[in-house]
């Protein structure tokens, strides 16, 4: 994403009307020029489907749509999104609606334009509320450790906001007060395992926000303590990542074995000690392979029960195409699954 792309301000306007959305994303196409990213949804369903993946600057309701109406949506964003900025544009301009939408949150409530002047009007009243949303924090882009620098500042500083994390497939928020991490959430996870999967994403955008309580307090202990373990944990998980095969063929086995150097990886993925996924890269199904890391997990303790050895906490599969990785430990479980380079296999 490049620099000028990450200041065009960038408003999602939802309307079931699809000839107004057309209309007026081309009028404010033309007022705009590349200063504003025009996005829209016809529904409600895209709407949050979007807002899931991606941060806008402001969110434009209708009122009259089908299935939830705009103030419900708008009810409904205030709990799932708080602190986006959303704007009522509606023909059904009352003193009931009105007091409605602004009591809900709405930052303002405006009728639907029917000439190019009203549109202009519009135009202005939506930039300068685009233009006023930075102010409340800061943005920029994660770049190798950058939420963690951001983190420390506010720690060190003893400061009290919260960290929202955009990428394509996460967004999340971490919470800090006072200097200290007191919780995260990345879509349906929660404390420390949230916390832990923000801070391995390896791009995405952040934007700095004022602190407000969140409904509960998820994660304790110092911040240094917990930046240390998602470094920890990252690291691990790229050590797999790029880790080249060494492993000879077992004995007796029969299974094609694959040169030092001559692998491809294929799939990457580390769980906390009881599931929950800290790190994936290009899994194919977090479902399954979790499943397989359960069972393999149960089989090693059964394992370990019955040999004096010690405890079983690696498994190896080798095949013709390549190898998997089953790694345990009480604290984490690893996934790797690689292929051998064309030409390369055994």
């Amino acid at each position: 994403m490049s620099a000028e792309s990450l200041h065009r301000k960038r408003l999602l306007f939802v309307d079931d009307d699809v000839g107004f959305i057309t209309t007026l994303q081309q009028l404010f196409s033309q007022m705009a020029g590349a200063r504003w990213e025009i996005l829209t949804a016809t529904n409600h369903a895209q709407a949050l489907a979007f807002l899931s993946r991606e941060r806008v600057d402001v969110v434009v309701l209708d009122i009259g749509m089908p299935v939830i109406d705009g103030i419900q949506f708008l009810r409904l964003l205030g709990h799932t999104h708080p602190g986006q900025q959303v704007v009522m544009l509606t023909g059904r301009s009352s003193a009931d609606n009105r007091k409605a939408c602004l009591d809900s949150g709405a930052a303002l409530f405006l009728e639907k334009p029917v000439a190019r002047e009203g549109f202009a009007a519009v135009f202005a009243a939506l930039d300068a509320l685009a233009e006023a949303q930075p102010r409340g924090g800061f943005r920029g882009l994660i770049r190798r450790v950058g939420l963690q620098e951001v983190l420390q500042m506010e720690c060190l500083g003893r400061k009290s906001s919260i960290l929202e994390v955009f990428t394509e497939k996460a967004r999340g928020r971490i919470f800090i007060c006072d200097g200290s991490i007191i919780h995260a959430d990345c879509g349906t996870l929660q404390g420390e395992v949230a916390l832990y999967s923000l801070l391995a994403l390896p791009g995405g955008e952040f934007n700095l926000q004022t602190f407000s309580e969140p409904v509960r307090r998820t994660i304790e202990g110092h911040w240094e303590s917990l930046l240390m373990e998602a470094a920890r944990l990252s690291d691990e998980a790229q050590a797999a990542q790029f880790e080249p095969s060494t492993a000879g063929p077992a004995p007796h086995s029969l299974a094609a074995t694959v040169s030092p150097g001559a692998v491809r990886i294929e799939e990457v993925m580390l769980c906390s000690g009881s599931g929950e996924v800290l790190h994936e890269w290009e899994v194919k199904s977090l479902e399954s392979r979790s499943r397989l890391l359960a069972q393999v997990q149960q089989q090693a303790a059964h394992i370990s029960s019955l040999a004096t050895v010690g405890r079983f906490n690696r498994l190896e599969i080798l095949t013709a195409q390549g190898r998997v990785v089953c790694h345990l430990q009480p604290d984490r479980r690893l996934f790797v699954r690689s292929a051998a380079a064309a030409g390369q296999q055994a």
